[in-house]
């Protein structure tokens, strides 16, 4: 039997890191997933595709895009794959019933071709595309029209003038279906519209400096012929993807299946907007962790968690019909700050605290550090965060008094 290599952990950083690696798709899955939807996008650009004509690209969206997926709780679970399937079309040669279809009929001829024994499911919004037992993931394939021109429109007539002129975030903006769309069989300019690729290109921006230092990193440790930029995405993963991650296993297991959890799109924004490219994991908690509720602005006694694309959207906008969520959030970030908080704070970075270690998942921690043993030499000390949540309001209400730090299109 071979010998199990050790990794020495040297502090809080080294800890944190080897739980969430342990939170990463394994690779072999992620590199099947990412063949899976470039076989599906030459299946639809192949000259024989009805869709031929249109061009049509098939691009991710969602965790997978911004690398903060993590593997299901249970190897019984599937993880989510989000793509969008966008047509070189105008409103003018699809309704949004008509281009459902049309990417419908493909989606299904693509599942016969891979023998694929169960159907597509036709949802809301997107095709559900259902993979054998084994494969432990699923597709979400949504179909889409470019339409940055309406879109810049949009941003403009709300008096967000400056993004509207931010061609990096305007060009990638995309017209969707939806079922509930009162004109969704009707030929109309009205179209539900979403910008994921514009959004990835804002949380890249948060990250910048961190990424490019790791992707420099990764070209030198693996003699990568081309250039630094040209490392994909998925290889490398900064402290604010890393943070997100352990925050998103946290969250699942302190609410396991309810429906009334905080949604990954608020926490990954809110993370961002914390983030000051902090170069280790724990600096990146403590300040996540410590500023994220001031991102959260009061609209007219509406909490508003801005789409930083798109500053007219709420991600929070659930919160005023369905009041639990709003207090789910809060009761997440106060176990989230005392949890992480007691683990930071602590001079023994090798001593996983129970209160977090149950936070994150025993079986998880143990497997994360398992085979890793602890340096002998003392503890590195780690930033201070907070952990109390009187000193978290007494902070918010600070920045309240100083103005919203939450307007990204400002900046």
């Amino acid at each position: 039997m071979n010998e199990i290599t050790k990794i020495t952990l040297q502090d809080h950083n080294d800890v944190l890191e080897k739980i969430a690696e342990t939170l990463d798709i394994p690779e072999s899955m992620l590199e099947k997933a990412i063949r899976s939807y470039q076989s599906m996008g030459n299946w639809f650009g192949r000259p024989e595709s009805t869709l031929a004509q249109f061009d049509p690209m098939v691009s991710p969206q969602g965790s997978i895009l911004l690398g903060t997926v993590i593997r299901p709780i249970t190897d019984k679970d599937e993880f989510d794959v989000d793509l969008v399937c966008t047509l070189n079309a105008t409103k003018r040669d699809f309704t949004q019933k008509s281009l459902k279809s049309a990417v419908g009929l493909e989606v299904e001829l693509y599942a016969q071709s891979q023998n694929m024994k169960n159907p597509p499911e036709d949802g809301r919004r997107c095709w559900t595309m259902i993979y054998a037992n084994g494969a432990q993931f699923h597709m979400d394939i949504l179909p889409a029209l470019p339409d940055p021109e309406r879109y810049r429109k949009v941003l403009e007539s709300r008096g967000f003038t400056d993004l509207a002129k931010n061609a990096a975030v305007t060009d990638k903006a995309i017209a969707i279906t939806d079922k509930t769309s009162a004109n969704y069989a009707e030929y109309s300019n009205d179209w539900p519209q979403s910008n994921p690729a514009g959004y990835a290109e804002w949380f890249r921006e948060r990250m910048r400096v961190r990424l490019h230092e790791q992707k420099t990193l990764y070209a030198k440790r693996h003699a990568f012929a081309g250039s630094v930029d040209d490392v994909p995405d998925h290889k490398v993963k900064t402290p604010l993807q890393r943070a997100i991650q352990l925050l998103k296993r946290h969250r699942d297991i302190m609410f396991d299946d309810d429906e009334d959890k905080p949604i990954s799109i608020i926490i990954t924004t809110l993370s961002a907007h914390s983030y000051n490219n902090e170069d280790t994991i724990p600096a990146a908690l403590a300040s996540i962790l410590t500023t994220m509720a001031s991102h959260i602005e009061e609209r007219d006694g509406v909490s508003w968690i801005a789409n930083p694309v798109n500053p007219a959207e709420n991600f929070a906008d659930k919160w005023a019909e369905e009041p639990q969520r709003r207090l789910n959030f809060f009761a997440w970030l106060e176990q989230a700050q005392k949890d992480f908080g007691m683990y930071l704070n602590a001079s023994a970075f090798d001593e996983i605290p129970q209160v977090l270690e149950e936070g994150l998942g025993t079986d998880l921690v143990k497997r994360s550090i398992g085979t890793s043993v602890a340096a002998s030499a003392g503890a590195v000390s780690a930033p201070s965060i907070i952990t109390s949540s009187d000193r978290a309001e007494a902070a918010i209400n600070q920045v309240h008094e100083a103005g919203t730090q939450s307007r990204p299109w400002a900046k």
